[in-house]
Formats: structure tokens, C-alpha cells, sequence
């Protein structure tokens, strides 16, 4: 895979996904400029201390690109997110909100050809079926509006995170049509469980039984890798036709769970 010259930005490059993302980027030659709000020990780039969960830190963090890459950027993974442990205003402002305007902040720095990955979840694949209620909450241009109008729902059902990531998937579509004439296309990524720092809150939010057991039938969680490359790809020209869409890469996951073999068994 062939990358511009530009740099590639990555939140929630400290960790995980995100930093088994920017590690396979540095591999294959890519340049970067990291962002999260823990330091990684080491980063191969310019770093970007910065919080995602208000729009004057999505901001901020958009100028600081500015000014690191005054020539415009190649891409952006948006790859930083908390877990449904987290307060659930926090989880749908850093997992939504940061998306949305992040992407908007920095679109204009990209030239035609660029492309933008989100962080999906496989647990949001039936997102279609809530599209008008998840476009009203996610396109609100008042965060504290859209904010108020699911306060009762989010507290009553606690499935803040489900509702983030369908949110996500959403707005990879949303963006992409936004983005269409400029020519930047939006993807998002759709991972099962993975290894990784929060799979434990994975676990308490969703149930370890049912993540042991996804785990069970697959052999073995997901690896931070295996996402990375996927997002590598999506990234790079080779995905130039790929655009408003998402991959799912959960070892076959979600296909068994709702197949005929599922139901038989």
C-alpha cells in the first residue's frame, strides 16, 4: 500500500486498536500525527494531548493539527472511544460527537482521494432498523439538545454504547454523502471483541458470559491487528471505490448469530 506524504491523523493512538493501527501505518511507511488523552510511551510522530469529549477540545485538537500539518492531512481514523462502563453522556460525546465534528473539522485539510475510517461495533449491525431516531440525535448541531432528548432513554436502558456505534455507522454514511464532491471518501470499521485494555468493560457492559462465549466459538477474541489492517486498507487507494459503507471484522460473528445454523443449534 502506497500513502501520500501527508500525514495520516489517529485518535486514540495511546492504546489498542489505535495504536496497533498507527504501528501497521509506520510499517507501511505512512506518516502520523497521534491523539489521545493518555501519552502513549512511544509514538513514531507528533502527538496530540487532547480531549475529545467537548467541541472546544475537538477543536482545539483540530487547530494543533493546523498547525502540525500546514500542508493538509492524508486521512483520519477515528478510532478513539469508551466503553458503556463510562457515564453515558461522556461515551456519546467522545463516541459520536467527537466523530462528527472531528471529521468536519479536518475535511477541509484533506485533498480529493483522502478517506476517513470510523470505529464501529459489530453489536450496532441492526442500526437501519432505528435510522430516523439515531439521524435526529447524531445530525443535531446543539450537542446539549440532542443530548437532553435521549437523557431518559440512556438512564432508563443503559445502552449508551449500542446506541453510540449505531450512531457511528450512521454518520460514516452521512459524512461520506457530505463528502462526496470533494472527493474524501468515509468509511467505518465494525469489530467483534477484541483484546484489548477495555475488553474487560466490554464484558461488564455486555455480558461476560456472552463475550467468553463469542470468544469460545470463534477460538479466540479478535487481535488489535486484525482491525488495523482492515482500517489500513480502507484508508489507502486501493479502497478508492469503497465509500459510505462498513466491514465488519468479527471472525464471522454476527453472520453465525443470525443464521439458520444459530437458531438449530
Amino acid at each position: 500500500m502506497n500513502f501520500a506524504s501527508k500525514p495520516i491523523v489517529i485518535t486514540g493512538a495511546a492504546s489498542g486498536i489505535g495504536a496497533a493501527t498507527a504501528a501497521h501505518l509506520r510499517r507501511l511507511g505512512a506518516s502520523l500525527i497521534g491523539v489521545d488523552r493518555n501519552v502513549p510511551e512511544a509514538f513514531e510522530g507528533p502527538f496530540i494531548q487532547g480531549d475529545l469529549s467537548t467541541f472546544e477540545g475537538v477543536e482545539a485538537i483540530a487547530s494543533e493539527v493546523g498547525r502540525l500539518a500546514p500542508e493538509g492531512i492524508g486521512g483520519l481514523a477515528n478510532i478513539a472511544g469508551v466503553p458503556g462502563t463510562a457515564p453515558w453522556r461522556t461515551v456519546l460525546e467522545i463516541n459520536v460527537f467527537a466523530v462528527r465534528d472531528l471529521t468536519r473539522a479536518l475535511v477541509t485539510r484533506m485533498e480529493p482521494g483522502s478517506s476517513v475510517v470510523n470505529l464501529a461495533s459489530s453489536v450496532a449491525w441492526e442500526w437501519r432498523a432505528n435510522a430516523q431516531e439515531l439521524a435526529v440525535f447524531a445530525m443535531e448541531p446543539n450537542r446539549e439538545k440532542a443530548l437532553e432528548a435521549v437523557a431518559g432513554a440512556m438512564e432508563a436502558d443503559g445502552e449508551s454504547y449500542l446506541f453510540s456505534k449505531q450512531c457511528v455507522m450512521l454518520l460514516s454514511g452521512e459524512l461520506a454523502a457530505e463528502n462526496l464532491s470533494a472527493g474524501v471518501r468515509v468509511n467505518s470499521v465494525s469489530p467483534g471483541p477484541v483484546q484489548t485494555p477495555i475488553l474487560n468493560d466490554f464484558k461488564a457492559d455486555h455480558g461476560a458470559a456472552k463475550v467468553e462465549g463469542a470468544a469460545a466459538l470463534l477460538g479466540r477474541f479478535g487481535e488489535p491487528e486484525d482491525i488495523a489492517e482492515v482500517i489500513a486498507f480502507l484508508l489507502s487507494e486501493q479502497s478508492r471505490w469503497v465509500n459510505g459503507t462498513d466491514v465488519r471484522v468479527d471472525g464471522g460473528l454476527t453472520a453465525y448469530r443470525i443464521s439458520a445454523v444459530a437458531s438449530r443449534a
